[in-house]
């Protein structure tokens, strides 16, 4: 009798500062495991990011700060309220159709001035100084439309070039988390095919879709100056080679992400899986603490990592949105000016100037095309983390 009830008192004081242990282990704070992991990430490079776009947008937009990442995980969430952006948006276009309204007007009297040229040209008695006047006129307008039109493929590429460089300070932060969650698998293949995603398709758009759609723009312009050469075949060449080429490239890269995405997040879960099950099982006493440690430490990477694809998925947006706010806004002003003129105006003109709003249209379903691809893979690679997680 007096050797089992020490048997039984020596179970007791075994496992008494066990079941301690393990309160402590279930107090401990998710939150300091987030600051943790916070701290020991480099945010220098987004956080810079951050600020080149509070410079363009601050006149519109509430800034933005990575402390809103950090305050994600308060009771108050995320600070910055969507409809304060889209308000701050729509501002922005009104504010950018005010501004081209010059633009209006030169285009406007313009082809006025061309109209009523034509209208007299024989009453001049010397028709050729008429038909040289109604040319001159002719190209400064156009000189005018065409400057404002590569001032929106400028701006296009800048907005490709700060989209990319959102994606280099993000990207290595997501895939560091992606190892701290133990898809070490995943973040191997997606450090090399994200990064070339990136660069290839900010090239192939900025150096080779744009310069296209910009050749098309001119050719239209000259297929209009003159009666006797058409190249309206050549222009949209031009055009259907470079989107053709934008969707193409676009449709690889994502078969090729989702592809390997699909399959590492597939290796990945299980691995760990199996790292979890043999820990819990086979190591004594502590290893159920191990495992549990183990789901905390990855909870807290998982709600940094999807907090990180929220707040860079925002970022790229708000830069993509400005870009486009203020193509649409030249494409009203070149279609609103065409609508205007055309009871009155030479059909060239108003058809040079329907053209080059389809032509900035093309620009537009570039640039969005480039950030609808970078959204993708962001949620990807924050998908794939999260799919890991549940496999487990």
């Amino acid at each position: 009798m007096r050797q089992f009830i020490l048997i039984i008192s020596i179970i007791l004081l075994v496992t008494i500062p066990i079941a301690a242990e393990s309160n402590n282990s279930a107090r401990l704070n998710s939150e300091e495991i987030i600051k943790q992991k916070l701290k020991e990430l480099n945010l220098t490079n987004l956080r810079q990011e951050v600020e080149k776009l509070n410079q363009q947008t601050n006149n519109y937009l509430p800034p933005l700060q990575i402390n809103d990442l950090l305050d994600l995980f308060n009771e108050q969430g995320l600070k910055i309220k969507i409809t304060a952006i889209i308000k701050g948006l729509l501002r922005y276009l009104f504010d950018e159709i005010i501004v081209n309204s010059r633009l209006l007007g030169e285009l406007v009297i313009l082809s006025l001035i061309v109209a009523i040229l034509k209208t007299f040209q024989f009453n001049f008695s010397n028709t050729e100084v008429s038909k040289l006047a109604n040319g001159i006129i002719y190209l400064v307008l156009i000189i005018i439309a065409l400057n404002s039109f590569k001032v929106a493929v400028v701006i296009a590429q800048n907005t490709i070039t700060n989209m990319v460089d959102i994606m280099h300070a993000l990207l290595p932060l997501l895939l560091t988390l992606l190892v701290s969650l133990g898809s070490i698998t995943s973040a191997t293949l997606f450090h090399p095919i994200s990064f070339l995603i990136v660069n290839a398709l900010s090239t192939v758009v900025a150096k080779v879709v744009f310069p296209l759609i910009f050749l098309a723009a001119i050719l239209d312009i000259i297929n209009n100056i003159s009666d006797h050469y058409q190249v309206t075949g050549l222009a949209s060449l031009f055009k259907q080679i470079g989107v053709g080429l934008l969707g193409v490239v676009m449709t690889i890269f994502m078969a090729a992400i989702v592809t390997q995405g699909t399959i590492a997040a597939v290796s990945d879960g299980v691995t760990i899986r199996t790292a979890k099950y043999l820990t819990g099982s086979f190591v004594p006493i502590v290893g159920g603490f191990v495992a549990n440690a183990l789901d905390m430490i990855v909870g807290g990477s998982l709600l940094i990592k999807n907090a990180l694809g929220i707040f860079g998925v925002l970022t790229i947006l708000i830069f993509c949105s400005f870009s486009v706010i203020k193509i649409i806004a030249l494409v009203f002003i070149y279609r609103l000016a065409a609508a205007i003129v055309q009871p009155v105006s030479d059909a060239k003109i108003v058809d040079c100037l329907n053209r080059l709003g389809n032509n900035l249209l093309l620009v537009f379903a570039a640039v969005v095309g480039v950030g609808v691809m970078f959204f993708t893979i962001i949620i990807i690679i924050v998908g794939t983390a999260n799919f890991v997680v549940m496999l487990r």
